[in-house]
């Protein structure tokens, strides 16, 4: 058996073990996914290798494999129901929608959407997002801008028609740290849409020609359940420039089907299909793909009164003795920060109580009360002298220097 050979049986097994992991746990449908991925897998395997014993050993393992992943659909369909992605819309018009409609929790899938879901099943996660504008300290220019490009035309699509149609792409870009996935969870969660988040270093795994398959599934299966909303985080890692020297076929071949889905996407009034991305690394992007996201969206680090809410946020529900004063003196001091970098700040410091306590030895007793301490001035002094931003000022000037030449 070649290397190769072997690689792919041991790769089928690990998946069949994965599946029976998942059986075992009642997880029916992430075992459907990997039985069927470890049989695709063992066909493969069967085509070159000659030996007629593991052949015949292969053979037992498909059959076994898909006979057990077509005893779980059978079991799934009769009442495999999904709960509706949509979140609560926040218009009057929207609620007395719902009322008049009856909507109910839960709604039945067509056999269409069951295949289509199975298929994207364990890359897109389509739960709505538990995020607020309000969770997001300061970017009003960047708020105010997803409203316009996302939340709108999916809430009012009446007022988007002819030439004041929406932007089909958009593209947040900025430093690490700075609220981008929040930004476009948050857009989800305030317009009534499907919200579609999928990995694209997920996709990327796949084994070949699964990918294409799966982003082809993904942009059918939002189209079906529009008004829908597709988000990509890190999006240069499958849209980088093509033609690179380490860039291989299947890649290739999966920024192609992203092009090519993108470009088809014609959204309608009553059908808007959006398509978010989002990036620490515009200038990785190819052009091509660049061209799709008409709206680009630059989303810096946090101003000074952005630090000082993030600092709020992140000391939520913890007794401090501090005043407002403090925290100014604290936004001031952590110019070039990103929410990322304060965030940690402020997990560090709130720690710093409990750690004294069993520094002592007065955390070791079960069952015994102990009296935490606020959380003091000096707990932020301490921790401030180690934290460093992770972004530099080179690094901004770059981000800035792309605003400039092709941001918005």
């Amino acid at each position: 058996m070649s290397s190769l050979d072997s690689k792919l049986f041991s790769f089928a097994m690990k998946e069949a073990k994965e599946a029976v992991e998942f059986d075992k746990r009642r997880e029916y449908q992430k075992a459907i996914n990997k039985y069927s991925r470890a049989a695709e897998i063992l066909i493969q395997f069967a085509k070159f290798n000659k030996n007629p014993n593991l052949q015949k050993l292969c053979q037992e393992k498909i059959q076994e494999y898909v006979s057990r992943a077509k005893l779980l659909k059978a079991h799934l369909k009769p009442g495999l129901k999904r709960k509706i992605t949509k979140v609560k819309p926040t218009s009057k018009k929207g609620v007395e929608a719902k009322a008049a409609e009856g909507a109910e929790a839960e709604e039945e899938l067509t056999e269409e959407q069951l295949e289509l879901r199975e298929a994207i099943s364990g890359t897109i996660i389509t739960d709505p997002p538990d995020v607020n504008w309000e969770d997001i300290a300061g970017l009003k220019d960047c708020k105010q801008a997803l409203r316009e490009a996302i939340v709108l035309p999916i809430m009012r699509p009446e007022l988007f028609t002819g030439a004041r149609r929406p932007w089909s792409g958009i593209l947040l870009y900025g430093p690490p740290g700075c609220g981008k996935t929040l930004l476009a969870q948050a857009a989800a969660n305030e317009c009534e849409a499907t919200f579609f988040a999928a990995s694209a270093a997920e996709m990327l795994s796949k084994w070949l020609g699964e990918s294409e398959k799966l982003i082809s599934s993904l942009f059918k299966l939002a189209r079906i359940e529009a008004p829908s909303l597709i988000f990509f985080d890190e999006i240069d890692s499958i849209a980088t420039v093509r033609g690179q020297g380490s860039e291989s076929g299947g890649e290739r071949r999966i920024k192609t089907q992203m092009l090519s889905e993108i470009q088809g996407i014609k959204s309608k009034a009553e059908k808007v299909l959006l398509i978010l991305g989002a990036t620490n690394r515009p200038w990785d992007i190819d052009s091509a793909m660049l061209r799709r996201f008409e709206k680009r969206i630059y989303v810096p680090l946090p101003d000074r009164e952005a630090r000082k809410a993030i600092y709020k946020i992140h000391t939520a529900g913890i007794n401090l003795a501090l005043g407002d004063a403090d925290f100014e003196d604290l936004a001031q001091r952590s110019e070039g920060f990103s929410g990322s970098d304060i965030a940690n700040v402020c997990r560090e410091v709130i720690m710093r109580p409990i750690r004294e306590l069993d520094m002592k030895g007065l955390l070791s007793a079960e069952g015994e009360d102990v009296k935490v301490r606020d959380v003091n001035m000096n707990d932020f002094n301490e921790t401030m002298k180690k934290a460093k931003p992770i972004v530099s000022e080179k690094e901004i000037k770059r981000y800035d220097d792309w605003r400039d030449e092709f941001g918005q």
